[in-house]
């Protein structure tokens, strides 16, 4: 039988809904020639031959997570994977599984975990595997770890612009592999399919402090500084976060009426017993005088599902209802100072431009090396502010906001990696 790609032509019935599937609402006016669905490999490498007999561009979109939608591009051809090698498949010789990049985080967790394993993939559930992995992968516990892409993978088939299929690993063709990490939208094949290590499943542990920082920041900032320096860095994420005390009032408009920022410590551990999780989490427990009358609220440590960790990640990141997304972020130098840091940053996750928006801090301590992967850039902490509102009014306002805080805080970066991927 035939293999048949199914495409959908500009101006056909559901080509609009097709291109529009981004989590931004914020959808730029591009439009590619045809969006197409492959669901085997022959069928992208179909496409990409299609795309040079007509001398068009290709994006690739996986989860649709990437914010500026950069897939599409206006009269090229968008390769959607989302129905793409939909089988999960799992060795139990050699412990690794094989998933598409259109596999989502929540599919591949909750598959693996059916089989007592685990792999560190993203920290929402909606984000797929491709995109995530293409950006380097800011993976689960990553700080003992090192980026998922760099770590976890051991090898990708890849269908390259001239339509052949090729395997790529540290031995063959090497250099695709080297450079899949971190080229995102720039890499120079599709990836159709994804070999991931895996490592024994263990039990999910949270605890959460929150506080009032609007009259402490700069000195509270300096001391979660110093106290993040004193957490085991092995099955241990630290999320910190910023937002607005009001921003999950329903009846709130687009600035905050409150002007509080509450600054919430948040501190995942993978581990086997609540003993080791208490002990990984002992740095938090003693609060500094000068800071306990602006704790507001605090989740002790507690077994958690993974559901609920991506409920806790989808209250900052909601969609669905019109919310409209704008973000940047950098990577810390390791030589700057703590002083030079907290005021060059304080702007981006501070004085945030809307009340929906957030900003992040997570100390990662992660320095790859440049000659096993493209992606190689230190990684002692990641900054970002993750900018979110529903009126296309505010669309420049929140753009030069945006622009003037990470200006600044470009003063003590090494870099830039994207938060969210295709």
């Amino acid at each position: 039988m035939a293999t048949r790609l199914n495409t959908v032509a500009r101006g056909s019935e559901g080509y609009d809904q097709l291109r529009r599937r981004f989590f931004n609402e914020r959808v730029p006016d591009i439009h590619p020639a045809e969006i197409a669905s492959p669901t085997t490999t022959a069928e992208v490498v179909i496409a990409i031959k299609r795309a040079r007999e007509h001398g068009w561009k290709v994006g690739v979109r996986s989860g649709g997570h990437l914010f500026f939608c950069s897939a599409l591009l206006e009269g090229g051809l968008l390769i959607d994977t989302r129905n793409l090698n939909r089988d999960i498949e799992y060795d139990a010789a050699t412990k690794i599984a094989t998933v598409s990049p259109g596999h989502k985080v929540e599919a591949v967790t909750k598959y693996l975990r059916s089989l007592g394993r685990f792999f560190s993939a993203g920290h929402s559930r909606t984000v797929a595997v491709g995109g995530f992995l293409l950006a380097g992968g800011q993976g689960c516990f990553l700080r003992g770890w090192g980026y998922t892409a760099d770590s976890w993978i051991t090898q990708l088939e890849i269908v390259t612009s001239k339509g052949e299929v090729v395997i790529a690993n540290k031995k063959q063709n090497a250099d695709l592999f080297w450079a899949a990490p971190g080229s995102g939208q720039g890499f120079f094949g599709v990836v159709t399919r994804i070999w991931v290590r895996t490592i024994p499943d263990r039990k999910l542990f949270d605890m959460t402090i929150i506080v009032d920082s609007t009259d402490i920041f700069k000195p509270f900032l300096r001391w979660v500084l110093e106290t993040s320096s004193k957490v085991p860095k092995y099955g241990v994420d630290l999320f910190y976060c910023t937002f607005y005390a009001d921003k999950d009032d329903p009846n709130g408009g687009h600035e905050s009426a409150s002007k509080r920022v509450l600054f919430s410590i948040n501190e995942s551990i993978f581990a086997d017993s609540f003993d080791e999780a208490k002990v990984l989490a002992s740095p938090w427990d003693v609060i500094p005088d000068e800071f306990k009358s602006y704790v507001v609220g605090t989740i002790p440590l507690v077994e958690r599902t993974w559901e609920e960790l991506w409920a806790i990640q989808e209250s900052f990141q909601p969609q669905g209802n019109g919310e409209r997304w704008n973000v940047d972020s950098i990577l810390v130098d390791p030589t700057v100072s703590d002083d030079a840091l907290i005021e060059a940053i304080t702007p981006a996750l501070y004085d945030l431009p809307s009340r929906l928006s957030s900003g992040t801090f997570c100390p990662m301590d992660y320095y790859p090396n440049e000659a096993e992967t493209a992606l190689s850039l230190p990684q002692k902490t990641y900054v970002s502010t993750m900018c979110c509102w529903k009126d296309a009014k505010f669309d420049s306002a929140v753009d030069k906001w945006l622009l003037d805080a990470y200006t600044k805080a470009d003063t003590v970066s090494c870099g830039h990696v994207g938060f969210c991927a295709e």
